[in-house]
């Protein structure tokens, strides 16, 4: 089986200047897919998903200093990000590992 899709959300480049990086790129980018696979759509819904279920994430990955990235983040994130290089790296992903879940514990075992 492929690489995991933290690995693969690694691999997409940081188009933001190293000043402006409190989260790191795959990170904000998995959120924002783990919210799409739960039915949470645009900027206001990822940031939803994030707040909704920020002590799961936080703790899951060891977030500390920053929290969890906000919706400003997020939409700043989402515009900046080249979407093909993206797509390309998550359907690499998702040939390999066709699921869908609401179960916030499940979705987070997938992506590891």
């Amino acid at each position: 089986m492929g690489a995991n899709l933290i690995e693969q959300l690694k691999q997409v480049e940081d188009f933001r200047t190293k000043d402006g990086r409190r989260h790191p790129l795959w990170l904000v980018l998995l959120f924002v897919i783990m919210g799409t696979m739960n039915g949470y759509v645009g900027y206001r819904g990822w940031g939803d998903f994030v707040k909704r279920h920020s002590r799961v994430l936080i703790k899951k990955f060891g977030i500390q200093k920053h929290g969890v990235p906000s919706y400003s983040t997020i939409r700043r994130v989402v515009m900046g990000v080249e979407f093909d290089k993206l797509a390309k790296k998550f359907n690499d992903w998702a040939i390999a590992h066709r699921f869908l879940s609401h179960d916030i514990d499940k979705l987070i075992a997938l992506v590891e």
